[in-house]
């Protein structure tokens, strides 16, 4: 075995060893959360989101969105779900759509959320493509290209 070859194995060991506290918050947050327990779920999903996990990021934003275990925060819901939806979460893109159409904890941006919607859409999800047939009833069909050309950016980016 080459030096180059322990190198990369041994990167790749200690990637492995870096990620396991990170999955292990998340489950472990996770199952506190659905058990109602957020006490034990905010530091445990905080550690997990810190660490990049788009779950619990999404799952994070969501308690600041819904005041569990927080104060109630939809710009510090906003921000996480950002993160969350950097990596492609569905329900994180749908979530920033709604917040963006109705300036909660952001300002009131329908080019955004139409953006978010449509990337939420094409994963499937189903509200956001019925939020998407509102949405654009009350934009401009140069508000509409714009959106189009944001989703495209994104996704050209991402």
């Amino acid at each position: 075995m080459t030096k180059s070859s322990l190198g990369i194995i041994l990167s790749f060991v200690l990637l492995l060893l870096l990620a396991v506290p990170v999955l292990a918050g998340f489950d472990e947050g996770k199952a506190a959360y659905k058990a109602g327990d957020y006490e034990t779920a905010l530091p445990e999903l905080r550690a997990a989101a810190d660490g990049g996990h788009a779950r619990a990021q999404y799952m994070l934003g969501s308690m600041y969105n819904e005041g569990k275990g927080v104060a109630p925060d939809r710009a510090a819901a906003a921000e996480w779900w950002h993160k969350a939806a950097a990596q492609n979460h569905a329900q994180a893109q749908f979530s920033l759509g709604v917040l963006y159409s109705s300036a909660k904890g952001v300002a009131k941006d329908n080019i955004a959320a139409h953006m978010w919607f449509s990337l939420a859409a094409e994963q499937g999800k189903r509200n956001a493509k019925r939020l998407l047939k509102v949405i654009v009833t009350q934009m401009t069909p140069e508000q509409i290209a714009e959106a189009a050309q944001m989703a495209e950016d994104w996704r050209a980016a991402n």
